[in-house]
């Protein structure tokens, strides 16, 4: 039995699979999606249409200390669209009668403003895209039904900055003030999404080519309830609604933290994954340690950081190092830094700036950063701290004569962490 459609989607890549789409074949929600490619080349559209609208993901990894591989045949999708090839076809949506909902997963980088004309054609933004189709389904209704508008994308405040964005677009084409008293009554919701999707595995032998594994953790953290008032509930899929800040600051700095802390230690004793990293006792006490103390001081539940160190381990999951040493500076200000106002911080912070040595280590960053870096620790090793008190200060804002402290007796630490093995 076919069910309404009362979602769109806009994006189909495999964070959308293995995480809304495998949540809605799941719960069984008694609703359908029509699928909507984010992107021109419209690649997935072609593939679910060939596999007729069916795809499979499989959760595999560690749950409770037992290895999970569990397979689930989604069949949620009940219509897709290219909008670059069929505009039309996509703003006819906007006379849905029964559509609730428009989630979204356009990547990090797929909200943004970009000032540009009233477009006739699918424009390349999907904050574009959504408020051209706004307009369309506020003209049709005459401003008597609404949308909920849910945003997957990994930025803070997602649903907020991807209303102001719509907002502004509605303001550069003069769309009329009753409108624009409209698109800010609906409902853009903040969201915070959390689980690892691999993808297509190479160890895969089947047909199907949207095949589509994911690790076992599943959270989904939302700032309004009304949207998802009627879906059905499970604890094996959780859907939190409230206040996203503990949700975030314990996931910058339980899962992200350590993740840049496991990428400075694979520099320093060259590791190359993070389960390979982790499974290091000395590594890994270590990072116990930074993670306790955060849980301590802000009261976060112990749960989650058990959670986080059995995903570390899954066997299935290879997360590679180089990976998370992009812009390596930025993470260590955004995961570390805000948090150092104990020994242990001071230490954690220490490390990774004798990690980002580049006369030492290879480092991801542009040119200038690495040139900066490199005068800052050439000073300090000839016994000059001036630049590199201000460096932490600026950067860190945090106690930087405590973190000079523990830079001065960097090997000692790193030796006793090594020990620790």
């Amino acid at each position: 039995m076919k069910h309404p459609i009362k979602i769109m989607q806009i994006g189909d890549g495999n964070f959308m699979r293995g995480f809304f789409d495998l949540a809605v074949e799941k719960l069984q929600v008694p609703f359908s999606i029509v699928s909507v490619a984010a992107t021109e080349r419209g690649k997935t559209v072609k593939q679910l249409e060939e596999q007729q609208l069916q795809f499979t993901v499989k959760e595999r990894g560690l749950k409770d200390g037992e290895v999970v591989e569990e397979e689930t045949i989604v069949k949620a999708i009940q219509d897709t669209i290219n909008p670059y090839k069929n505009w039309h076809g996509f703003l006819q949506y906007a006379q849905s009668e029964t559509l609730e909902m428009i989630v979204s997963n356009t990547t990090e980088a797929g909200i943004y403003y970009e000032n540009i004309p009233y477009p006739t054609a699918c424009p390349t933004s999907y904050a574009a895209k959504l408020t051209v189709f706004l307009k369309h389904y506020y003209d049709h209704f005459q401003g008597e039904k609404q949308l909920a508008i849910v945003p997957l994308e990994l930025i803070e405040q997602n649903g907020k900055a991807l209303k102001n964005i719509c907002l502004q677009h509605a303001k550069d084409w003069a769309f009329p003030t009753a409108f624009l008293e409209w698109l800010a009554t609906l409902a853009f919701c903040n969201t915070l999404v959390d689980r690892i999707v691999t993808g297509y595995p190479l160890d895969y032998k089947g047909k199907d080519a949207l095949y589509t594994v994911c690790e076992p953790y599943f959270l989904f953290v939302i700032d309004q309830i009304e949207p998802f008032k009627h879906w059905p509930t499970s604890l094996e899929l959780p859907f939190i609604f409230g206040d996203l800040d503990m949700y975030r600051k314990r996931k910058v700095a339980i899962l992200n933290g350590s993740h840049i802390l496991l990428s400075a230690f694979g520099k320093i004793y060259n590791y190359k994954t993070v389960r390979e990293a982790f499974s290091n006792a000395g590594i890994r006490a270590f990072i116990e340690k930074v993670t306790n103390d955060f849980t301590q001081r802000f009261q976060v539940d112990e749960d989650y950081q058990q959670d986080v160190f059995e995903r570390f381990l899954n066997p299935f999951i290879e997360h590679h190092l180089y990976d998370i040493q992009l812009n390596e500076l930025s993470k260590w200000q955004a995961r570390i830094a805000p948090y150092a106002e104990t020994e242990i911080y001071y230490q954690a912070l220490a490390i990774g700036i004798f990690a980002m040595n580049p006369t030492r280590f290879s480092m991801r960053e542009s040119d200038d950063v690495i040139e900066k870096l490199t005068d800052i620790h050439e000073q300090f090793e000839q016994g000059q701290a001036e630049k590199m008190q201000q460096f932490i200060e600026q950067y860190f804002q945090c106690d930087a004569i405590e973190v000079i402290k523990q830079l001065s007796t960097i090997n000692r630490l790193l030796e006793e962490i090594a020990c620790d093995n």
